[in-house]
């Protein structure tokens, strides 16, 4: 009798846990993404918007976040990201996303995005300011575009990150 309970136990237990990964979710990176950040729309006259991210809990070596839109005309979208530093890192990376408000659903879209790389072996004098300084040429006119700014730094394995977000400004 003792056989047939540890055998009927056994083949539930063996049971659960093989159908496990068939009623499991998978995660999903689309569900959240930082479009969905609120921004406020800048009166049509102002050209350019700025915002710094400071750490808010002292981190030990990344300072701070500024990024930077700004009409450049032409429907050109002059964009500025720097990253201020404590000490020298190991890597940095910073990935700037341009997005359009879109009046019908309310809500931001994404438009483009530039990525940007840093390694200290290429800084022989320290990688302490990473910066990116581009222009998002062509974009449609008449629209609100603003920047979201993806920072990150690693230094003796620890990461540490900011993700400031412009108000929006509109380009005709």
């Amino acid at each position: 009798m003792k056989k047939y309970i540890v055998t009927i136990l056994s083949s539930i237990l063996i049971l659960s846990m093989t159908t496990l990964t068939v009623y499991a979710k998978p995660y999903n990176p689309n569900d959240y993404t930082s479009v969905n950040e609120v921004s406020e729309l800048l009166p049509k006259s102002i050209r350019q918007s700025k915002v710094s991210e400071f750490a808010k809990a002292r981190g030990d070596f990344f300072m701070r976040a500024d990024l930077a839109i700004s009409d450049e005309g032409n429907g050109d979208i002059g964009a500025v990201a720097i990253g201020f530093l404590a000490i020298p890192v190991d890597e940095a990376y910073i990935t700037v996303y341009l997005d359009r408000w879109d009046e019908t659903s309310e809500r931001w879209r994404q438009v483009t995005y530039y990525d940007a790389e840093y390694y200290a072996k290429d800084y022989p004098e320290g990688l302490d300011t990473p910066t990116v300084n581009i222009t998002f040429k062509g974009q449609e006119k008449g629209y609100y575009y603003r920047l979201r700014g993806v920072f990150s730094a690693v230094y003796n394995d620890k990461f540490e990150g900011f993700s400031p977000v412009t108000a929006g400004i509109f380009i005709d």
